[in-house]
Parts: structure tokens; sequence; C-alpha cells
């Protein structure tokens, strides 16, 4: 079989097909065997997995992946890279090619405890890490590469650099951030290098709020991140009633959103819902 992660194996397939790779897409195919090797490991398939892996391109993890589990599918959106695809996964039976955006796939209707697994396209990855939140009953842990920053972000601990998604996602998954990898193992190589990440989910969430008033609570008090949250909630309540709740919650009203724990987040949350403020049309 070829050696797809040779860059003049990518070159020779797209020219053979007539593929321009669109930026748009965050078209950028694994062309490291020694890469590629680390993240089957990182992945650490089983023969009894179900697994998806979210655009499969030509195909370079697919086919590493495919003699690891029991079953696998390989979801591409762009229609051009079937063939090459479809070519490269004949002697496997037991895979299946989706022509679909992964956003727009049920999880569910493909199993449960799902192995999901990709070389996310930047552009994207927001949205697939919140997909997975929501259908994490479907998904028992995930292995992706993504931009670098963003890992950097998804494991931070409070403070500047955590962000709203880090929180969500960590509320539910353990994430860890493996190694970086360099933008020259890439063709093309992107402007900036990735990580590789590993998701696990927890078999408890780290909170108990409802997971709506939980993401509500979250999205009220890192509207403004760098306002003090006395000042974030000024927008919604008197001073003094302000004052009075953060006073019985024992939180410091000049503290940022950023510096609170999982803990301090839930007790703000199940005050906020009391006092209706986690409805929708807050």
């Amino acid at each position: 079989m070829e050696r797809l992660t040779s860059p003049s194996v990518i070159r020779r397939l797209l020219a053979e097909h007539g593929i321009e790779l669109r930026k748009s897409l965050g078209q950028h195919f694994l062309a490291d065997a020694n890469i590629l090797e680390r993240l089957v490991e990182a992945i650490s398939p089983s023969s009894a997995e179900k697994a998806v892996e979210v655009g499969a391109g030509i195909g370079t993890l697919t086919v590493a992946l495919a003699p690891l589990v029991r079953e696998l599918w390989a979801v591409e959106v762009d229609p051009r890279f079937l063939p090459i695809l479809r070519t490269h996964l004949e002697p496997f039976p037991h895979v299946h090619v989706l022509n679909k955006d992964f956003r727009d796939l049920e999880l569910a209707a493909l199993g449960s405890d799902l192995l999901v697994v990709g070389n996310l396209p930047y552009g994207i990855t927001s949205e697939v890490l919140l997909k997975l939140i929501k259908e994490r009953a479907s998904v028992a842990r995930a292995v992706f590469t993504v931009q670098w920053e963003v890992a950097e972000k998804l494991v931070a601990p409070p403070g500047p650099a955590i962000t709203r998604l880090g929180v969500h996602l960590r509320s539910y998954f353990e994430v860890e951030l493996l190694r970086r990898i360099p933008k020259t193992v890439f063709f093309p190589p992107p402007e900036v290098d990735s990580a590789l990440i590993r998701l696990r989910r927890l078999p408890k969430p780290r909170v108990s709020l409802p997971e709506e008033e939980w993401e509500r609570t979250l999205a009220l008090v890192f509207s403004h991140r760098r306002k003090t949250l006395r000042r974030v909630l000024l927008a919604f309540l008197p001073a003094a009633q302000v004052d009075e709740l953060l006073t019985e919650l024992g939180l410091d009203p000049r503290v940022r959103a950023e510096a609170l724990g999982f803990s301090e987040l839930e007790k703000l949350g199940r005050a906020l819902a009391q006092l209706g403020l986690l409805r929708q049309n807050q």
C-alpha cells in the first residue's frame, strides 16, 4: 500500500484527482510516519472498539487505525476525496466512508462508548468539542490534533489563560495535552504548530448543576471575563443585592470569573438559578 505520509505521494494523489486544497476547509495532511505512529499510540485503539474519524482526507490515519478497531466510520465532508479514500480502504470492509459534515452526524446512531479521532481543521475545533460535550453519552474518549494555542487554553488552570470552552469541556472530560506537533510535519504546513490532546469522559461530571444552567452560568460569568465578578453581576442585579449575594457565597467581589474553580462556579450558578438569572430569555 502507498505510504500516505509521503509528501510526494500526497502531491501525486492530489494531482491525479485534480484536487486543489481549500484553505477554508483546513486541509493539511499528516506527512510524517513517526508522528502518525505517535498518534496511533496515543489513541491506543482496541479491537473491540467502534471509532469515528473526523475529516478522513486521503485516509492516512484511517488506514493506520482500520486493522486495530472493530468498526470505523471515516467522515469526510469534501466529496473530492471519496475515490481516494475508498481505494485505500478496500481491504477493510468494516470501515465505512461517510460523505458528511461531522457536526451534522448523530453519534448515538453509530453506537455507544465511541472512540472519536481526527486531525481537526482549526476552524471547526470549538464546534467539534461542543458536539462531544452535547453527545458525550455516546463518546468514551477522543484523541485529536488541534492548534497548539487552543490546546494550552483547554488545559489551563484558573487564571488569565483559562477559557469558557476549557472549563465547559473539563466539566465532563479529563483533558490531557500530550505533545506539541510542529507545523512542518503537515502537507501543506499550516501557519502554527499543533498539539495532540486526549479526552476521556469522566465517570461523573465535575459539577452537578443541570446542564443548561451550567452552560448559562459559564456564558454569564465569562461574558466579560476581564471584569470583576461584582461588575459582571451589576449588569443583572442592584448593587446591594450583588454585595449580599457575594458575601453569602464567600466570594471576593474583586475576583474575576477566570480565577474561580469548579466548586465556586457551581455555587455561584446555583445562586443565580435561584434568582432566575439563568432562564432562557436572560
